[in-house]
């Protein structure tokens, strides 16, 4: 072979290698641009995921501290004594309740001398305990507070009436208007329209909840979040320099992030920042779509009338793709490995944290959930001077069950158990899986005369349900219950749990689908 001919086929094969490798860059560029694009989608949806999330809990928060306000406001041996100590601190006639270690009341026009007043208020200061709770909840909440219509308020965090007095004033803003029953007459939990507070350096959204009694409307459990909160979450999770913009049904911007033009010290408009054709865009189904030269994620919440927008350029995803089509190829495909990797890695992750306070089968809490909540609601018994009962049950003659009918129906009535027990307590009751049958309820300012009672209901709820098995099969079972007392000297539930083992024990020796007080110590 001569040296030209030669030379022409080694030609020959290094431009098959260049137009290889073209066609490789080619094809390496357009995977990186759909992997980017990919990467953006799944942060968006993760995003709008995560800020629904803290809706949800918001929303479950309020509606949770409306049902604990109806059930202290229920009881009518409630302690009154706190009322005495509200006083009248002006010609006005506005009164306070300035004392940190109890609680932060306050009002105006005078202390009506009323049984019903003064036990409403006796209610709101037994709720102001759950309002620390719910703050710790919710981290982007500004205030926590119970507004009545006879004309005072108990709020969290502690704020002294001369930074602040409930006032005629709060009257006509839209947290009170929304909750009355002229522009609220089904009594349904509300979200208001943006709003500056009352010192005007925050821009807030409200989250609330009227109360009724057998007489009319009290008033309202209310949540303030603040909206520059918000848009700091979104900002924490902008990692692709994108642009997040959340609207309510008003048109006002709640949170953005990314937004030219946008100030979160004031109210914002979404069509004086946000093109026509991006607010026509209809909810996209979790999906990044191509609108003119821009991707385009919008979703519509279930919780709130908001929507949130994300708009990403084209342009930016392009130049940041021909970035990474310069590395080493090797690299790339080490990265797109770690990627994979990551994916799998935070999979794993969110179903460790979903496992990691909540039985699978049942969704009742499980053991690793008690040994956080104890010393918390130890330590609420004992400040309040409130009394904690401990309920212990278990399934008589489950062995049986899975022996005769096999382990799926003894999971079937497991999980009919738990939907049971979740359907009789109070929303303030905290139950427990422990494993197999065996289940655990703790009864917060119960002492053990109302734990029996309830675990008298209990038995007897269980005792009337029914398992259709097929081929006519009819499946009945029963509980066994031990009930006692958490002493106040107890630094934990080991003893009051021993107690309530025994006694659910003495059930069983006794017959079984019964329920026994434990022994005193």
């Amino acid at each position: 072979m001569n040296k030209e001919k030669r030379f022409n086929q080694e030609a020959f094969y290094i431009n098959i290698l260049i137009g290889l490798l073209f066609i490789a860059m080619v094809w390496l560029a357009y995977q990186t641009i759909e992997s980017q694009r990919e990467s953006i989608n799944t942060e968006v949806e993760n995003t709008a995921s995560e800020f629904e999330t803290r809706i949800k809990t918001g929303v479950g928060s309020i509606m949770s501290l409306h049902a604990t306000a109806g059930e202290i406001y229920k009881n009518r041996q409630i302690d009154h004594k706190i009322v005495s100590q509200v006083h009248e601190v002006n010609v006005q006639g506005d009164f306070v309740l300035d004392n940190p270690a109890l609680s932060n009341l306050t009002g105006f026009g005078g202390i009506e001398d009323s049984k019903k007043v003064v036990h409403e208020m006796a209610t709101s200061l037994a709720l102001t305990k759950y309002f620390a709770i719910i703050k710790r909840l919710n981290s982007n909440t500004v205030r926590i507070y119970y507004a009545s219509k006879n004309r005072f308020s108990t709020s969290y965090p502690y704020i002294w009436s001369d930074q602040f007095m409930w006032s005629a004033a709060m009257l006509k803003r839209p947290q009170w208007l929304l909750a009355t029953p002229v522009l609220n007459p089904e009594s349904k939990l509300f979200v208001t329209p943006l709003h500056k507070c009352l010192r005007k350096e925050k821009i807030l959204v409200t989250i609330g909840h009227p109360l009724y009694d057998k007489d009319g409307f009290l008033g309202s459990v209310n949540m303030d979040i603040a909206v520059e909160k918000e848009s700091a979450f979104l900002e924490s999770k902008n990692l692709y320099g994108g642009t997040y913009v959340i609207v309510n049904s008003k048109g006002e911007v709640v949170a953005a992030s990314g937004l030219d033009g946008y100030n979160a010290k004031v109210i914002n408009q979404v069509k004086q920042l946000l093109p026509s054709e991006v607010l026509a865009g209809e909810v996209t189904n979790g999906e990044l779509v191509s609108v003119g030269g821009d991707y385009l994620y919008v979703k519509q919440f279930e919780n709130t009338p908001w929507k949130l927008y994300y708009i990403k350029n084209k342009i930016d995803i392009y130049i940041n793709s021909l970035y990474y089509v310069g590395m080493i190829l090797i690299v790339i495909l080490l990265l797109f490995r770690v990627k994979t990797l990551i994916k799998r890695l935070s999979s794993s992750r969110d179903e460790l944290e979903r496992q990691a306070l909540t039985d699978p089968m049942t969704k009742l809490y499980n053991r690793r959930y008690l040994s956080e909540i104890t010393q918390h609601l130890l330590g609420l018994m004992r400040r309040n001077n409130s009394k904690l009962a401990v309920v212990m049950l278990d399934i008589d003659k489950f062995k049986n069950v899975n022996d005769t009918y096999g382990h799926q129906v003894g999971d079937d009535v497991i999980i009919k158990l738990a939907q049971t027990l979740q359907k009789h307590t109070r929303t303030s009751d905290v139950i427990f899986r422990l494993g197999g049958e065996e289940f655990l309820i703790l009864l917060p300012e119960t002492g053990v005369d109302g734990a029996l009672s309830l675990a008298e209901t209990l038995r007897s709820e269980v005792e009337k349900l029914l398992l259709t098995l097929g081929d006519e099969i009819e499946l009945r079972f029963t509980i066994s219950i031990g009930v006692s007392e958490v002493l106040r000297d107890e630094q934990n539930f080991d003893a009051a749990m021993t107690r309530a083992d025994s006694a659910l024990y003495k059930a069983k020796e006794g017959g079984r689908n019964k329920v026994c007080q434990a022994e005193s110590r």
